[in-house]
């Protein structure tokens, strides 16, 4: 059996490539740890669950009146102007210009927009085939450096190489959906007259996306809300 004839000067960048590749394995590791805390530790707002929205119910032609506080202006407008938008198209009811000439009042008060930390997302095939064929390239070109018995360690050097590019790109993917949540209190009269604090119940709702920052989850948690609302308001 011929001996092995091994290269310092050939081998050393391979040993770099793998140590390269476990480093970034750790390292990616270490950080979905830290992210896990910071996201989801003990000073994250309660959630819920709460109690469903009474029912309430409506005739289509009847007039409602819709207000949102709490939040920014340009957030109470938008809610606004979304629920008003469910409720005359999904319902039938009329919007009127003022609380005093409605037969239904809604009434939304934000009470806080907060992150609930991240989830997992599954590795994508693309990601997973670019790191596993990135990974094999390298270890090819340096396993082909290294004589391995007469011949070249290009092919153990390509299969280790995706192996490890496969495991750092499936590491890489991890942690990436943020979770944020919306909480407030609705009140809805039939009776023509403003809810009074009683009548204002508590909803969470949340919503998930991609690297969601909080402007970037405001339609999302918006649209959930209106429907925990318009779901309270029976045909």
């Amino acid at each position: 059996m011929r001996a092995f004839h091994w290269s310092c000067r050939h081998l050393l960048p391979l040993c770099l490539l793998l140590l390269g590749l476990l480093a970034a394995c750790a390292g990616r590791q270490a950080g979905d740890a830290a992210a896990g805390q910071d996201g989801m530790g003990g000073g994250a707002p309660v959630q819920g669950p709460f109690d469903p929205l009474p029912r309430v119910s409506v005739r289509s032609g009847q007039s409602v009146h819709v207000a949102v506080s709490g939040g920014e202006p340009n957030l109470n407008a938008d809610l606004q102007s979304m629920l008003t938008a469910y409720i005359q198209s999904e319902r039938g009811l009329t919007p009127a210009d003022a609380a005093n000439a409605a037969d239904i009042l809604v009434r939304v008060r934000i009470e806080d927009i907060y992150p609930l930390g991240s989830k997992n997302e599954p590795v994508s095939a693309g990601k997973a085939l670019g790191g596993a064929a990135t990974g094999a390239m390298l270890g090819m070109l340096l396993g082909s450096a290294v004589d391995v018995n007469g011949r070249s360690g290009a092919g153990w050097g390509a299969g280790g190489g995706a192996l490890l590019g496969l495991g750092v790109a499936m590491l890489d993917s991890r942690g990436k959906s943020k979770v944020w949540g919306l909480r407030a209190r609705v009140g809805i009269r039939s009776d023509g007259r403003e809810p009074a604090e009683t009548d204002m119940r508590q909803v969470a709702v949340s919503a998930e996306g991609s690297d969601m920052g909080r402007e970037d989850c405001l339609p999302a948690l918006e649209d959930k809300l209106s429907l925990e609302v318009l779901n309270a308001l029976a045909p």
